[in-house]
């Protein structure tokens, strides 16, 4: 093989080598960017994945946080929860919260101020207990006297040997007994006829007057309207329980009768109500309250609809407003409010006018008291002390010393009160001598009642500060703070109580009437069952028998026709207007028979 041949294999070997290299690469190189772009579609997916991951994670996180929120509100909902469950089951099994507490007794506690209803033997045990246990048995010489004579069956005693009888050797009082009997009679009444025996010209027969009938062709007498009244009302007694009393003793009359007998009754009572709504209003002072009440079919057919009864007890009267309505209208009706100025009416004589209430924190009372010129509002240190010792009940545990140290603060203020009320009552009317003597002590008792506010002040504004305080006692501390200046304004009229309990012992009887009965079937039956509340507590207020005070009414309304009294015939019958002989007559019980 020559050279040149040679030179023409190896050249193409080193072609075919060239293109072989340079083939591979081609192939090398078309692999890499194959690779390079499935990395960078790869890579594009991971940061896609990634975020996606980050947004499900920000998603969880928030949900997270979000469960955690909802954790710690369902956890406060249960401590509230059984917070609230404590003060119900304090509120319906535990003792009243104005008696002293066992671990209190003997300390004095405001609402049973000498000493405590816990301990009424003065720390004596296996003492007397009941009513009696103060002053023992009582002696009823006003009552009447029935004398029961008790002999051997046949009467007298023989021998049991011989037979031979027993001489009488007197009788033997074993002792008295108070003897309970409701008698329902009839009463025939007998008019006496005479006949003239002379020849004069007046008429030939005359007969004597009759009953005074409150209401004419009525079934009962003036004595049962007044019963009928006061068990309804002021015993709080319902009709049904009414009818099955009477029929125990032999009287089947209806609920439709007693009903209608009420609303008339009701009707010749109204002018009195009046008469009193109208001093009530002239009161300088009022205690106020109100609570709910149910009529059944009021006239615009949306029955049954919750009404509210109000109460308003001045210093010799008590007045009581059935209203649809809770708004602050009622209270401006009736303490003579204006509706556009929300200020005070003028007084009689045209002069600028000042009034006093005392009620609870209810939004209507404070509203009317930051509007209007001249009215002061007095809170309920009761109330306040009620939000401490619920406090106490929702957590017994962490806040036990932390309410015990709060009543012992409200406690010395009722005891400061009542040094102050006793120096004014010293100061008011001072003998010549004394003059001084009582200035001093009133104020002295006024730097007590200061000491005692004070110390509430100084805790109060420190323990808002502390961190860490339960929830129960944060709300009581807050009760506390939003009503200060109600509270603190008794300091100056230290004649008036520091609570509002007056008004709540007042509507008592009302609250009982309606677990009872329910309501009233419509709104005529509610507003007059207002008017028969409103005579009835003023008379109760005033010390009198409602029982003797409502007969003595409705047999003068009687002689009037059985029409309501006006006039002088009714001022008569107002306790700040009638002589000292009537009050002390219908003061009495009603006599026998």
């Amino acid at each position: 093989m020559t050279r040149r041949a040679r030179c023409v294999i190896s050249g193409l070997r080193w072609c075919s080598l060239w293109f072989v290299t340079a083939a591979a690469g081609v192939l090398a190189e078309a692999d890499a960017g194959a690779w390079l772009k499935e990395a960078l579609e790869a890579s594009g997916r991971w940061e896609r994945t990634a975020a996606e991951l980050r947004e499900e994670n920000a998603r969880l996180r928030q949900e997270s946080a979000g469960l955690r929120e909802e954790l710690a509100r369902r956890d406060a909902l249960a401590e509230e929860t059984a917070a609230e469950l404590a003060v119900l089951k304090r509120l319906v099994f535990g003792r009243s919260s104005e008696r002293a507490r066992p671990d209190a007794a003997g300390k004095g506690d405001e609402g049973n101020r000498d000493g405590g209803a816990g301990d009424r033997t003065g720390g004596r045990t296996g003492g007397q207990r009941g009513p009696g246990a103060r002053a023992g048995r009582r002696d009823y010489p006003h009552l009447p006297k029935a004398e029961v004579i008790w002999d051997f069956p046949g009467g007298g005693y023989c021998c049991p040997e011989c037979g031979e009888p027993f001489s009488p050797l007197g009788s033997h009082l074993s002792g008295e007994q108070l003897d309970w009997q409701v008698t329902v009679r009839v009463v025939a009444h007998c008019r006496r006829r005479y006949k003239r025996a002379c020849s004069c010209r007046v008429p030939a027969t005359v007969m004597a007057p009759g009953p005074p009938k409150a209401i004419g062709k009525g079934l009962f007498s003036n004595g049962f309207i007044a019963m009928l009244l006061t068990e309804r009302f002021a015993a709080g007694r319902s009709m049904n329980s009414l009818v099955t009393g009477l029929s125990r003793q032999g009287a089947e009359i209806s609920a439709a009768t007693l009903a209608g007998t009420c609303a008339q009754a009701a009707g010749l009572l109204e002018p009195l109500a009046r008469a009193i709504a109208v001093r009530n209003r002239e009161s300088w002072h009022l205690h106020a309250d109100e609570t709910t009440w149910r009529v059944f079919a009021p006239r615009d057919g949306s029955g049954p609809a919750k009404w509210w009864l109000w109460v308003f007890i001045g210093p010799d009267t008590a007045c009581f407003v059935m209203d649809p309505s809770r708004s602050g209208q009622v209270l401006a009706r009736h303490a003579g409010i204006d509706a556009e100025t929300g200020q005070l009416t003028a007084d009689s004589d045209g002069g600028p006018r000042s009034l006093v209430i005392s009620s609870d924190f209810y939004a209507v009372y404070q509203s009317a008291g930051k509007k209007a010129d001249g009215l002061v509002n007095l809170y309920c240190w009761a109330h306040v002390r009620r939000h401490f010792v619920r406090a106490g009940d929702a957590s017994p545990v962490q806040l036990k010393y932390w309410t015990e140290g709060w009543l012992e603060l409200i406690r010395a203020l009722y005891a400061a009160h009542e040094g102050l009320m006793a120096a004014w009552q010293e100061n008011a009317a001072p003998a010549a001598r004394e003059k001084d003597a009582a200035a001093a002590r009133l104020e002295t008792a006024r730097e007590a009642w200061d000491d005692a506010v004070t110390s509430i002040d100084e805790t109060r504004k420190k323990q808002a500060q502390a961190p860490g305080l339960q929830e129960p006692a944060k709300k009581a501390l807050a009760t506390l703070n939003r009503e200060w200046d109600g509270l603190i304004a008794h300091r100056d009229y230290p004649m008036i109580s520091l609570d509002n309990n007056r008004a709540e012992q007042t509507i008592r009887g009302p609250v009982v009437t309606r677990k009872n009965a329910g309501g009233s079937r419509n709104g005529d039956s509610a507003r007059s069952a207002a008017a028969i509340w409103t005579v009835t507590a003023t008379a109760q207020l005033t010390g009198l028998n409602l029982i003797t005070y409502l007969t003595a009414y409705l047999d003068e309304c009687g002689r009037n026709a059985g029409k309501p009294l006006a006039g002088p015939a009714l001022e008569r019958f107002l306790p700040w207007n009638a002589n000292p002989e009537d009050l002390a007559t219908w003061a009495q019980p009603p006599p026998p028979g």
